[in-house]
């Protein structure tokens, strides 16, 4: 293995500790997130806090799951449960994003703790200021998709996890939806999303990967 390229396994990393990945740091993300979103205290006595951690925690499990997909040696039925993963991962940090907005905006708590009727009352109220189509079109997209949770929905061998989750397409639409969604909670440009949320940008194949 080429001894300037990161990867996953510290093995094969050799012993420069350089050369082992290792994802951004949780109290980096709690910075890229927190403080663009609400004014909060850095410790345990804000409840709001550890909301933010958890999103926080599932930004750093995004990172390695795109890691996982770009580098690891998978099989094509793996592959499409980290998709999976990816595509519920994505989703509850869109759920959580939007509940914090709309306890700020004085919705009732107990109105919005299911995510789809979340989403229609963040729909009302343009919920960070992201525009009816984008909730008709993008989020309703992740909706139908996370629903994929429930197992025994599926109707036949084409609806399986495998058929949903296969395609690289599936996966480069909620990378693009998630990273669309945060760009607009965080009011951030486009540079700099790219280079923080670089996990958000398109796969182009999945290389190291096996058909079977």
């Amino acid at each position: 293995m080429n001894p300037n390229n990161k990867t996953l396994c510290a093995t094969c990393s050799g012993l420069l500790p350089e050369n082992k990945w290792r994802p951004r740091p949780i109290n980096e993300w709690r910075e890229v997130i927190l403080s663009k979103v609400y004014k909060y205290e850095n410790n345990d006595t804000d409840p709001r806090y550890a909301i933010f951690s958890n999103v926080a925690y599932n930004l750093q499990y995004l990172e390695y799951l795109h890691k996982c997909l770009e580098e690891q040696y998978l099989t094509s039925v793996i592959r499409s449960q980290l998709v999976k993963t990816f595509t519920l991962t994505s989703s509850q940090i869109i759920e959580c994003l939007l509940y914090i907005k709309l306890l700020d905006m004085k919705v009732n708590e107990s109105e919005i703790w299911e995510f789809s009727r979340a989403l229609k009352i963040a729909e009302q109220k343009n919920a960070y200021g992201l525009g009816p189509m984008f909730y008709k079109n993008e989020l309703k997209k992740i909706k139908e998709l996370r629903n994929k949770v429930h197992l025994q929905t599926s109707e036949g061998i084409a609806d399986a996890d495998y058929a949903v989750f296969a395609k690289i397409e599936v996966l480069n639409e909620v990378k693009k939806i998630l990273f669309s969604f945060i760009q607009k909670c965080l009011s951030l440009p486009t540079p700099t999303m790219n280079e923080v949320f670089y996990f958000l940008l398109p796969l182009e194949d999945y290389l190291h990967s096996r058909k079977d």
